[in-house]
């Protein structure tokens, strides 16, 4: 802890918070009466816990946390409640946050309480660091964190009154009146509860609930990790899917098909959808639920982390009036956040946009989104035939999955309207010979298609704990790449894995003359790429080293995602 020279009351002053007299006033009274500067400005209405709290950080040189930052989130995953017991916490106005090695992290609101320092020392034979906080974020912390501890703690002990795991192998004798009674008892709701709130913490963006032989496995999706999180016990498997399934309207006495659905959440202001789908395997069913926040949703170009060079071809071909546009990309590398934030950007009251998606994941005000139905007939192609009828300017296409499809995309391109749409291939040029694979005839496609864009997310690094490499190894040197590169070292803010949140790279092919007549005579993709690296294209490689030499991810990270050309 580096304390400074000045003293709290100097340090108000100068920030403007106090005046100088009323900094007189207070230290009259400490001399008269005894106390704390701070406490008695606070008392006296003069500044407020968060004035004392910001100035305190700055006065010894450590972290104020807040609960609006998210920095008041103890690791859920550490048994941190076992470290310091909750009566201690509540008591000495302490939040254990977290634990690394040999080290706890707590928040305080008083630093100089060295009793507190001590005491944690013993209890977890740890190192101490400290964070600054108030009194009323503490306690709503400390609440928050125990609370869920507890719920935890009391459906774990009450599994085994809800089932005896006998009986439950056998589908043909499930009862489904049992099922309800099981997956709506109480701890099982709280326990559900739990895990998506949790997740949400963690700023997950799926969770993975699977059956093996012998145990259970929880596991959460971070910035594209996935992480393993504490699982529950195997007992309560089956109770825990069967509420999930009830949350989602599926039918959950059918365990032997694969099954789509979803809910929505509320938690702290914010309304989480649920995308759930099962699958059955040979030891149970399999749970996915990917969680879209909405309030998340850039919905800008800028939060997108395109290039300035980009940027200017992508807002060039979305302002024409008709022609194909192609995001490529696999699961996950954020291909529809793409489509919405383009959609948000061209859409008026003077244009008509329309979309069909499967399954509609983002609503968006102003713009009309259609659902697939496929039992009901409600296709793709079906869909883009009504669109057609529907005096369109604008249609997306949540994916190009045959050729029906891919024919409706060609001909409303080619007919005035301008249509955006998906495809899973590894780079830009694979998408225009995977178009023409499906049959579409390379005279239509070089009339349509305007620009394909192939895009992936690497992690970004942590701003408050990212460290330049002192040395740079013969790769950089062979790149005539000079720094400063950065590698990922951990901290508490980013949970110790040196990155935060994510950030895209993007492949951006313009249908120029020359790639049009290359497609017009049916080149293979590798000889358009080449050819469009030689006229200026910059590869997905390429786009992430630039990341890595702007200091916003690292080497390793660009070769786990791309291609090293």
């Amino acid at each position: 802890m580096i304390k400074s020279d000045l003293k709290l009351g100097d340090i108000l002053v100068n920030q403007g918070i106090i005046s100088t007299e009323q900094l007189r006033t207070a230290l009259a009274e400490q001399s008269e009466k005894g106390g704390k500067v701070g406490e008695i400005l606070v008392n006296s209405g003069v500044v407020n816990e968060k004035d004392i709290a910001m100035a305190l950080s700055k006065q010894f040189g450590i972290l104020y946390a807040s609960l609006e930052k998210g920095l008041l989130r103890p690791n859920l995953h550490q048994e941190l409640e076992k470290l310091i017991p909750e009566e201690y916490a509540r008591m000495r106005a302490v939040l254990p946050l977290s634990k690394h090695l040999r080290t706890v992290t707590i928040a305080v609101v008083d630093p100089l309480d060295l009793i507190v320092t001590d005491d944690i020392m013993k209890m977890t034979a740890c190192d101490v660091n400290i964070v600054i906080t108030t009194k009323t974020e503490i306690v709503e912390a400390i609440d928050a964190f125990y609370k869920s501890k507890e719920m935890q703690k009391k459906a774990i002990q009450n599994q085994f009154i809800l089932m005896d795991g006998e009986g439950k192998e056998d589908d043909q004798k499930l009862d489904v009146r049992e099922i309800f009674s099981e997956a709506d008892a109480a701890p099982i709701v709280k326990f559900v509860d739990l895990i998506l709130m949790d997740a949400v913490e963690q700023g997950a963006s799926d969770i993975h609930i699977e059956h093996f032989e012998e145990r259970v496995s929880l596991r959460y999706r971070v910035d594209g990790v996935l992480y393993e999180a504490n699982a529950p016990d195997a007992k309560l498997y089956f109770a825990i899917v069967s509420r999930i399934k009830i949350l989602s309207k599926l039918d959950i006495a059918e365990r032997r098909l694969p099954q789509d659905g979803g809910f929505s959440i509320s938690l702290r202001q914010k309304t989480i959808d649920v995308r759930v789908s099962t699958i059955p395997t040979i030891f149970g069913e399999k749970v996915c639920m990917r969680l879209l926040d909405v309030t998340k949703l850039p919905l800008e170009f800028g939060a997108l982390g395109y290039d300035k060079w980009d940027l200017e071809i992508v807002q060039r071909e979305i302002g024409r009036p008709y022609g194909m546009i192609f995001i490529t990309g696999p699961t996950g590398s954020g291909k529809s956040t793409s489509l919405y934030t383009i959609l948000n950007a061209i859409k008026s009251p003077r244009k008509n946009i329309v979309t069909v998606e499967d399954p509609v994941e983002y609503k968006v005000d102003g713009i009309n989104q259609v659902q697939v139905k496929p039992l009901i007939g409600m296709t793709f192609a079906n869909a883009l035939r009504a669109f057609l009828r529907q005096d369109p300017d604008v249609m997306m296409v949540g994916e190009v999955r045959d050729l029906e499809t891919a024919q409706m995309c060609i001909r409303a391109a080619l007919t005035g309207h301008l249509v955006l749409s998906t495809l899973h291939t590894n780079d830009a040029p694979s998408a225009i010979t995977r178009i023409m694979d499906v049959g579409i005839e390379p005279f239509l496609l070089v009339s349509a298609l305007r620009l394909v864009i192939a895009q992936r997310l690497l992690r970004r690094l942590c701003e408050e704990c990212k460290k330049p490499l002192e040395t740079l190894d013969v790769r950089f040197r062979e790149m005539n790449i000079k720094g400063p590169i950065y590698e990922a070292k951990g901290c508490d803010r980013c949970r110790f894995s040196g990155y935060r949140g994510r950030v895209g790279i993007y492949e951006l092919l313009p249908i120029v003359e020359e790639i049009r007549n290359m497609i017009y005579y049916r080149k293979s993709s590798d000889e358009i790429k080449k050819r469009a690296v030689e006229i200026g294209m910059r590869t997905l490689y390429e786009s992430g080293l630039e990341k890595m030499k702007r200091g916003m991810t690292t080497f390793e990270e660009v070769l786990s995602v791309t291609v090293d050309e």
